[in-house]
């Protein structure tokens, strides 16, 4: 009897062991596990922008904050002062444009009268000395035609002075004739009516001569005038050519007022540079002084706070961390005997040490592109002759899901945790 409860006990152990075997070889081919494993998160530092005294503070650690929440306030006094020295160099700036671009559209008027001015001025002194030189030719003509007629004159003079001088030979002839009674008496008479009437001819052609000659002096007088500039009626050659230098001086000095406009025109544009650079200044101004409330950049919880009230603070300081306990996940270290069959998207079932008997599901969301080793701060040397094979540790991430035992996002950043992945 004792015998067969031994053999059956054997067959119990047995059994026992071949099934905890066979179990093992399933468990091993089915899942992988590790307990190499931590809940990981984000840290988001909170540091200071900006130089100067806390004169407030918001917070304190391990409190609940809201993104946009006011976490620390910077004395601003002298940030005010900043802003408002910004604002008065706008406001200097903006004036500046304005009496530039005042100064363009005046000079730009004034050159613009001066360019018609000097126009009118040319056209008018061209056509006062194209008068001038017709005048002038006209006169010339007129010279011209006294001067012969002078010369038609004289020529008449000397043909009436021939004729009278005829005539007065015939009376004497005549005369002589008369008294021997050889011709008659009428004969006489009219040939002494014939030396009249020559000699009268004589006076006529010579007081001809005297006004060919004063109309000619007149003439040549003019011209004489004309030619020196100087028109006693008008305005002569040699105004009309001062004139037309003069509308040439005015345009030239229109010219130059053009020059004017492009000074006027690059003081205007220096204007407006100043008064882009003045609001940027004000933009920065605006930024520093925003700079002097601290927010929270996130939703989170406030850790590690560095700062107090009174305390002063540089660029780049540190203040304090807000860390989102709504985006922690599971960092879990597997062995590279392990990772061959493990792939992005797989279920995971972790458990953390903090909270026994709770469960949490998660799914893995990436392979680190090396071995924890190979991050460190000192990486191993292989290659210096007394190496030693060790199996290498590879972090998988593990994002978790919301689980019907309890909130995922009670958990803390480095708490430790136990990690199965179902593989087949």
């Amino acid at each position: 009897m004792r015998r067969t409860l031994l053999i059956a006990l054997a067959v119990v152990v047995a059994a026992a062991a071949l099934g905890y075997g066979a179990w093992a070889w399933w468990y091993a081919t089915t899942y992988v596990t590790t307990d190499d494993a931590y809940v990981d998160g984000s840290i988001s530092s909170v540091s200071a922008k900006i130089q100067g005294y806390i004169v407030e503070l918001a917070v304190e650690d391990n409190k609940p904050v809201k993104k946009g929440e006011l976490l620390a306030r910077i004395d601003p006094r002298d940030y005010q002062v900043r802003l408002d020295q910004a604002r008065a160099a706008i406001a200097m700036a903006e004036s500046r444009v304005r009496a530039a671009t005042e100064r363009v559209r005046v000079a730009t008027e004034v050159a613009s009268g001066q360019r018609a001015q000097a126009e009118a001025s040319r056209l008018g002194a061209e056509n006062t000395k194209l008068s001038a030189v017709e005048m002038l030719a006209s006169t010339e003509a007129v010279v011209e035609a006294r001067r012969a007629a002078l010369g038609a004159v004289r020529a008449e003079l000397d043909r009436s002075r021939s004729m009278s001088e005829k005539a007065r030979q015939e009376l004497d002839r005549l005369a002589a004739l008369v008294k021997q009674g050889l011709i008659a008496q009428r004969d006489y008479d009219q040939a002494a009516s014939d030396a009249k009437t020559a000699e009268a001819a004589d006076r006529v052609a010579a007081e001809r001569v005297h006004q060919a000659q004063r109309d000619l002096a007149q003439a040549e007088a003019d011209l004489r005038l004309r030619q020196s500039g100087f028109e006693p009626q008008g305005i002569g050659l040699g105004m009309a050519e001062v004139r037309v230098a003069d509308a040439r001086a005015r345009q030239i000095q229109a010219g130059a007022m053009t020059q004017e406009i492009r000074v006027r025109e690059a003081e205007r544009d220096l204007a407006a540079a100043e008064l882009k650079e003045a609001r940027a200044n004000l933009s920065m101004a605006e930024l520093q002084y925003s700079h002097t409330e601290v927010r929270a950049a996130l939703d989170g919880v406030i850790a590690k706070r560095t700062v107090e009230v009174g305390h002063l603070v540089q660029p780049g300081q540190p203040l304090m961390a807000i860390v989102p306990l709504h985006q922690v996940w599971v960092v879990a270290n597997f062995k590279e005997t392990q990772l061959a069959r493990i792939r992005p998207g797989m279920k995971a079932d972790i458990s953390v040490d903090t909270y026994a008997g709770k469960r949490y599901v998660g799914v893995v969301e990436s392979i680190s592109a090396g071995t924890g080793a190979r991050f460190s701060l000192l990486p191993p040397e292989n290659a210096t002759g007394n190496w030693v094979k060790v199996v290498q540790r590879i972090p998988v991430k593990i994002l978790l899901e919301a689980h019907a035992h309890g909130n995922p996002h009670a958990l803390r950043a480095g708490m430790s945790a136990n990690v199965t992945i179902r593989v087949r």
